[in-house]
């Protein structure tokens, strides 16, 4: 990922940064000011919220990413990758009929 800060290792860390994601749950919905920020009805801190912002952004930034990666390289995207499968499949259908129609035809005009 490509955030400065690790969320996880504040989320498991109780005694550093005590009920983090009630906090962050909180802070989503809006604190209010003055509220005890080590509470579990309080807000992140100032260090608590620069990780959480950062991961968010370095969440969203690896999504943006791979959409790009789906717009600039198409031979390269998910899509394309079913496509393809689906292609394939369809191909290999035509040719099992051709196959068994052509066995069925030599079958009953040589018998």
């Amino acid at each position: 990922m490509s955030s400065y800060c690790d969320i996880n290792t504040l989320i498991k860390d109780e005694k550093t940064h005590p009920f983090l994601t009630k906090r962050i749950e909180n802070w989503k919905v809006g604190c209010s000011v003055g509220t005890n920020a080590r509470s579990a009805s309080g807000c992140l801190t100032d260090e608590e919220l620069a990780c959480y912002s950062s991961y968010k952004l370095g969440s969203t930034r690896e999504k943006l990413d791979e959409s790009l990666a789906d717009i600039y390289q198409p031979q390269n995207s998910i899509s394309a990758t079913f496509d393809s499968n689906y292609q394939t499949t369809m191909l290999t259908g035509i040719v099992w009929a051709a196959l068994g129609t052509t066995v069925l035809y030599y079958a009953f005009t040589k018998i």
